[in-house]
């Protein structure tokens, strides 16, 4: 082999690894800190069922808005006899831009007062749109529900990446 062809084929990979080396770490995704408090309502639409609204602010996107559908699934065990309940929420929170995150989160209810719950549970990060259009994540969840009144509080804390 031609020295001149030898050093111009190794310039010629060189390149192409280090182009090839450069898409991979862009297309890496990075698992940012991620945290959103909501303050809304919620209304039930049957004994098992209920949609939730509110707003807030996130990292990663401002002031936000949220929608959200909560489904009753079981029973959950709290301290001292008394009874909570299990449950599935999905939830959409939009930024101001209109980018979306969806969540799925899973949670246990107990009262702390009569009509009063506290939840706790975890979340993952479902979908989303414009530049969390790729998002996944996780982490967890905590809330408390006052039915009397009809309103909710919760923050989610843990991670998500924007692929």
């Amino acid at each position: 082999m031609n020295p001149r062809t030898h050093s111009k084929n190794s310039t010629i990979l060189s390149i192409f690894l280090a182009l090839a080396l450069s898409a991979i770490a862009a297309s890496a995704s990075h698992n940012l800190p991620f945290r959103l408090g909501d303050e809304g309502t919620i209304t039930f639409t049957s004994p098992s069922t209920a949609t939730t609204a509110g707003t807030g602010n996130a990292t990663h996107m401002g002031r936000i808005t949220s929608d959200g559908s909560l489904t009753i699934v079981g029973e959950a065990s709290c301290t001292g006899n008394e009874v909570g309940f299990a449950a599935e929420m999905q939830d959409t929170f939009t930024a101001a831009n209109g980018d979306k995150v969806m969540t799925a989160i899973t949670m246990q209810l107990c009262p702390i007062a009569p009509g009063i719950y506290h939840g706790i549970g975890t979340y993952v990060v479902t979908g989303g749109t414009g530049r969390f259009a790729r998002a996944t994540g996780s982490g967890v969840f905590d809330g408390t529900g006052n039915f009397n009144t009809g309103t909710i509080i919760c923050a989610l804390n843990g991670t998500i990446s924007m692929n």
